[in-house]
């Protein structure tokens, strides 16, 4: 289950991220006439989609570069050109 979900949870996190900013926006508007009370969540946490994509990005990488290795020893004859 957790494979079927980690390629999400990037876009999970910034759809609550922004879930999140949009729900303290209205609610500051409405209780204290203030605007963009959750741009500061918003601006402190957005680092952290960017952080979730690399991660997931580095693990792609690194799986690829696995089986072309695996690839690479199975097969040594056919890789030299």
């Amino acid at each position: 289950m957790r494979e079927r979900i980690a390629p999400w949870l990037p876009a999970i996190f910034c759809g609550v991220l922004s879930l999140i900013t949009v729900v303290t926006d209205v609610v500051g508007q409405a209780m204290t006439g203030t605007s963009h009370v959750g741009l500061t969540t918003f601006l402190c946490f957005l680092p952290m989609c960017f952080f979730f994509v690399g991660v997931m990005l580095k693990t792609l990488r690194d799986e690829n570069h696995a089986l072309k290795r695996r690839l690479d020893e199975a097969m040594p004859d056919q890789n030299q050109g």
